[in-house]
C-alpha cells in the first residue's frame, strides 16, 4: 500500500524504534509522532525482530549499542531476510563512533545518524528515506501485475501450465551460477514471466493447433518476440528485460530469429533464457512428443551446442546447475504440452 501523506506533503508511515534506554526511547518517539509518524518503540533487537514477524514497519530506527544484539547486527539480519531486505534501517550512533558507524554502512544500513541530533535533520532524513521506499514499493506492484499479465498470457495454452514460473526459476539459479550482476538476475526473473509476451497478437487457432504449422503459422508466431519488446518499449523499468524478450529465439550460429544476432552480439539474459526455454521444452509434454528425460535432454542440448546452436558456457554452467539440485526442481515440475513458439 502506498504511504499516505501529511498535509504539509511528507511522507506518512509507521516507524519501529529499536532503544534500551528509556529516556532516549520516549524522547525519540515523542519526536516522530510531533512529525506526524506513527510509532513502535521496543528495547532489544529481539523484540524488533519479533514485531518484524507480525507487524513489519516501514522504517526502522535502532540505536548501535544494546544488550545481546546490537543494532549493526539487528540491521545485517534485516537486510538478510528477502522479505525485509529494502526495509530503510537507520542506525544511531556518536557522533565520534566511527567504528560503528563504518560497522552499520557494512551491514546495509541506508543511514547513519549521529547523536545528538536536530529534529529538523532527523525529519529530512527520514522523510527522504521513506519517499524511496514508496517507489520501491510501487516497482515492486507493478512486477506483481507484470508476472500475473505473463502468467495470464500462459494460461491461454493448458498444456504449459508453469512453464512461466519454471523459466524464472532456471534463469534465475543459471544467471547466479555464471555470476551475473543482480540487475541481470532480476531481468532474468522477469523475462522468465515476460519472454513470450508477444504471443498475444499470435491467434489461439495457430497458438493452439495440435498439428505441425504451416509456414504462414509459423511465421506469426516467430513475431512474438519481435511484438513482445515493442509492447515494453516505453516502460524504463524493463529495459534490461526488453533483450531478453526479443532476442531469445536467437542461436549462436547466428540462425535464430528475429534479427538473426550471433555469438557475443546476443546479450548474455537472452543467451541464458533461450537456454533454459528449450530445456523446459524438452522436458515437458507436447501434443507431437513425450516429454523427455533428463539425461536424454541433457544429451540434446550439448549435441545442439556443438551444431552451433547454443552459447557454449552457459550451457556447461547450466548442466552444472542441474547437477548440482536441477534434478530436484525437475521432480516437482508438471508435464505439459503446447507449441514451443
Amino acid at each position: 500500500m502506498r504511504l499516505p501523506l501529511h498535509a504539509n506533503g511528507n511522507v506518512s508511515g509507521t516507524i519501529l524504534v529499536v532503544e534500551d534506554d528509556p529516556q532516549v526511547r520516549s524522547m525519540l518517539t515523542d519526536a516522530l509522532l510531533s512529525l506526524g509518524y506513527a510509532v513502535r518503540a521496543v528495547a532489544s533487537a529481539e523484540q524488533a525482530l519479533d514485531v518484524l514477524e507480525t507487524a513489519p514497519p516501514d522504517l526502522v530506527l535502532t540505536d548501535v549499542h544494546m544488550g545481546a544484539m546490537s543494532g549493526v547486527e539487528l540491521c545485517a539480519r534485516i537486510k538478510r531476510d528477502p522479505r525485509h531486505a529494502l526495509l530503510p534501517v537507520v542506525i544511531l550512533t556518536a557522533v565520534t563512533d566511527l567504528h560503528s558507524r563504518v560497522a552499520g554502512l557494512a551491514a546495509g544500513a541506508d543511514d547513519v545518524f549521529g547523536k545528538p541530533f536536530e529534529l529538523i535533520e532527523l525529519r529530512a532524513r527520514v522523510g527522504a528515506l521513506l519517499r524511496v521506499k514508496t517507489l520501491l514499493d510501487q516497482l515492486e506492484r507493478a512486477e506483481s501485475v507484470i508476472t500475473t499479465l505473463g502468467a495470464t498470457i500462459e494460461a491461454r495454452d493448458v498444456y504449459t501450465g508453469g512453464h512461466c514460473e519454471r523459466l524464472a526459476a532456471y534463469a534465475v539459479a543459471l544467471g547466479h551460477a555464471l555470476d551475473v550482476p543482480e540487475s541481470l538476475r532480476r531481468a532474468l526473473r522477469l523475462g522468465g514471466y515476460l519472454h513470450d509476451l508477444g504471443k498475444i497478437a499470435v491467434s489461439d487457432g495457430v497458438l493452439l493447433k495440435p498439428g505441425p504449422l504451416t509456414a504462414a503459422e509459423r511465421k506469426e508466431v516467430n513475431r512474438h518476440p519481435d511484438v513482445g519488446a515493442d509492447l515494453v518499449r516505453d516502460m524504463r523499468t524493463l529495459d534490461e528485460v526488453r533483450p531478453l524478450i526479443r532476442h531469445h529465439h536467437e542461436r549462436w550460429d547466428g540462425s535464430g530469429y528475429p534479427d538473426g544476432l550471433a555469438g557475443e552480439a546476443i546479450p548474455l539474459g537472452a543467451r541464458i533464457m533461450a537456454v533454459v526455454d528449450v530445456y523446459d521444452a524438452l522436458r515437458t509434454a507436447r501434443p507431437y512428443k513425450a516429454p523427455l528425460s533428463l539425461a536424454a535432454t541433457c544429451d540434446i542440448l550439448r549435441a545442439e551446442t556443438d551444431a552451433g546452436a547454443w552459447d557454449p558456457r552457459v550451457v556447461t554452467a547450466f548442466l552444472e546447475v542441474l547437477r548440482d539440485g536441477g534434478a530436484a526442481a525437475d521432480a516437482r515440475m508438471p508435464d505439459g504440452m503446447g507449441h514451443d513458439g
